[in-house]
């Protein structure tokens, strides 16, 4: 089972909620893949970052396909993302005030419910990233941490190269802070921030 937390490293967070949400608030449609998702909490989260910090339009743009591949947990995967309920200990990461705003009880005092207008921005489907054939393509922003660690360098630049045909130009990219960019990426994906694992595929 992977290990998933929500608000799980704050260095891609930040540099995604401070460089790509703004850059990306103006898109007419705002689509985010999250590549290993497990169980929701990256998504969710990202789902919270966006609507914390998007007006109600264009946060109603917003689409996030979550994908993972874990054959013997994929009903488990699915059922959590579609129903959006997390136990008290989940939630523990969660700030307060997100806490509050989007995090509704339910009929057990142990375990909460995203409320409806997040669910509504998460998607889930199985997806193997080593067939190196992305689900969509035309992506905004690409969240991958934590992953790519467990595939060989040949198969890490591989899925690397489908990340980045798969994002539409001026789209974003990012990793877990432990994931280096292969040399051969230099002029196609541009750091945007010295230390913060986030990259832009560039518009031309």
């Amino acid at each position: 089972m992977a290990y998933t937390s929500f608000f799980r490293d704050t260095d891609a967070l930040n540099a995604i909620g401070d460089i790509a949400v703004p850059a990306l608030a103006h898109w007419r449609a705002i689509r985010v893949w999250d590549a290993g998702c497990a169980t929701g909490e990256e998504p969710f989260t990202l789902a919270i970052l966006f609507a914390s910090k998007l007006r109600p339009f264009p946060f109603r743009n917003l689409d996030i396909l979550a994908t993972d591949y874990e054959e013997s947990s994929f009903p488990q995967f699915a059922d959590q993302i579609r129903l959006g309920r997390y136990s008290r200990k989940d939630i523990f990461w969660v700030p307060q005030e997100p806490r509050d705003l989007y995090f509704e009880p339910t009929e057990d005092p142990e375990v909460f419910q995203l409320t409806q207008h997040i669910r509504d921005r998460v998607r889930y489907i199985q997806h193997d990233l080593l067939t190196l054939v992305p689900p969509e393509t035309g992506q905004s922003l690409i969240v991958c941490k934590n992953v790519l660690m467990h595939f060989t360098p040949e198969y890490q630049i591989k899925v690397l190269e489908m990340f980045h045909q798969s994002l539409a130009p001026g789209g974003f990219l990012a990793l877990d802070g432990n994931q280096a960019m292969p040399e051969v990426f230099a002029s196609r994906f541009v750091r945007l921030e010295p230390g913060a694992p986030l990259f832009q595929k560039p518009t031309d």
